[in-house]
């Protein structure tokens, strides 16, 4: 029996072996089909339109001041400068309309919105920026004009593609209506924006203003708060949002819909030098405003129920589990009632429960993920037990291992779904079914087995 075992243990050890390198395999599989999925989204985005990214909308006034050129006094040298004025405060309201069934590339869903927003705040006007005090590092005698007839206000969107018509602004009671600009001005930001001309008095020093638009996108919507002080808030008819930057909102979540806001001076204050520094220094690599830090952001991603590919790939994390216990109920068999189980047999079963895990990413794509793990789990477990009722010789014992199987497949099912108490689930998973082989073998004498084997 000592030969026996070791030969048994060796079978073993090497058909887990084998079946470890067959899930690695299945997890680059899955990694695949993520990235082909991400492909497939990147393609709907390239045909329709991107995520998009909104910048606080802003003032722009053209200035320009004449003085003795350094190189030569004789002569007069004009300099340009766009001074920025911000939201003193601005308060955002975003109603998403959510659907994912508007965009499709084969079995692939594209989650897109589209969303109406209304925009109320305030600009104030520098009082000292008719003061020659307002420019500094010019000569004294340096001659300052502001060009107030010229003054535009801007609005920044990382996809212009999704406007599905150009945004109407009141200012002062004054309407406005946005255009895109020529292709041949220069852009500082590096994204793309539409603007509209303004009249400013320049004795005024608050610009009240309301702006409405509708903005189509996909997948994410990003905000990058500038002024003052910046308020924003979300509703959508949608139950999965996932939130991220560093200024997270107040959310409260619903069965079908959710509510978010977000407030953070700080963030606001900040992007609004960064803004200022890219419009008065050029184009430079730190000026893509389509690259600013995630933590500078009021943001929501719009994610899927029940992520698939993720789903698959936290499944085949306890795949390994699983085979343990299936050939540690053949072990026990074999030991607990003098069966024997020959090493093909294990491999067979071992290929039943690898074969689980293909079913269910290959399934779940198609009928999603809860309804492929319970179709996927009880072909399994039923192909197993109609194959070991006859290893095992008895239909009580097959009933025992089907029992397990299906217990198995129930527990991992909750720990999947509990995602904040996975690992302690699995902990408590892993003890208990230490404990239940210790209780079941508690009793037997090891080395009588060794001896009865020698005088059989």
């Amino acid at each position: 029996m000592t030969r026996l075992f070791t030969s048994k243990f060796a079978v073993i050890g090497m058909l887990t072996l084998l079946f470890m390198i067959a899930l690695a395999m299945l997890s680059n599989l899955v990694r695949e089909r993520q990235q082909y999925n991400d492909n497939v989204m990147s393609d709907i985005g390239q045909d329709y339109v991107h995520p998009q990214l909104i910048l606080t909308p802003f003032i722009v006034i053209p200035t320009s001041t004449s003085q003795p050129c350094s190189n030569d006094q004789n002569k007069t040298c004009l300099y340009t400068k766009d001074v920025i004025i911000n939201p003193s405060h601005s308060s955002w309201t975003n109603q998403l309309t959510v659907s994912n069934d508007n965009f499709k590339r084969g079995i692939y869903k594209a989650i897109t919105y589209t969303d109406a927003v209304a925009i109320k705040g305030n600009f104030a006007i520098p009082a000292q920026l008719s003061d020659a005090s307002f420019f500094q590092g010019y000569s004294p005698n340096a001659t300052h004009v502001v060009h107030w007839d010229k003054a535009t206000i801007r609005l920044s969107i990382s996809d212009l593609r999704g406007l599905t018509n150009q945004p109407v602004m009141t200012l002062n009671q004054q309407k406005v209506v946005f255009n895109f600009p020529r292709a041949d001005r220069p852009n500082r930001l590096a994204m793309t924006y539409t603007e509209a001309p303004i009249v400013i008095n320049p004795q005024a020093q608050n610009l009240d203003f309301a702006l409405d638009f509708e903005l189509n996108g996909m997948s994410s919507l990003a905000v990058i708060p500038v002024g003052n002080d910046m308020s924003m808030s979300v509703d959508a008819n949608w139950a999965h949002p996932s939130f991220y930057g560093a200024s997270l909102p107040q959310k409260n979540i619903q069965a079908n819909r959710f509510h978010a806001t977000w407030q953070n001076t700080y963030i606001a204050n900040q992007n609004a030098e960064r803004l200022n520094a890219c419009m008065s220094n050029g184009n430079q690599p730190s000026c893509d405003m389509l690259k600013v830090p995630e933590n500078s952001v009021f943001a929501v991603k719009l994610i899927n129920a029940v992520d698939t590919y993720t789903m698959s790939d936290r499944t085949i994390k306890y795949a390994l589990l699983f085979l343990m216990i299936t050939f540690g109920t053949f072990f026990l068999f074999e030991v607990l009632k003098k069966l024997r189980i020959h090493p093909m047999q294990y491999t067979l079963v071992a290929a039943a429960l690898g074969v689980f895990y293909l079913l269910l990413l290959s399934f779940s794509e198609h009928v999603g993920f809860a309804v492929a793990y319970l179709g996927s789990s009880a072909a399994c477990v039923l192909l197993i037990s109609f194959y070991v009722y006859h290893v095992l010789k008895g239909l009580g014992r097959t009933l025992l291992l089907t029992t397990i199987l299906s217990a198995m497949y129930a527990s991992m099912y909750v720990i999947l779904q509990s995602e904040d108490l996975t690992l302690i689930l699995g902990s408590i998973l892993v003890f208990v079914l230490i404990a239940v082989m210790m209780f079941l073998t508690r009793k037997v004498d090891w080395y009588e087995l060794s001896t009865s084997s020698k005088n059989p």
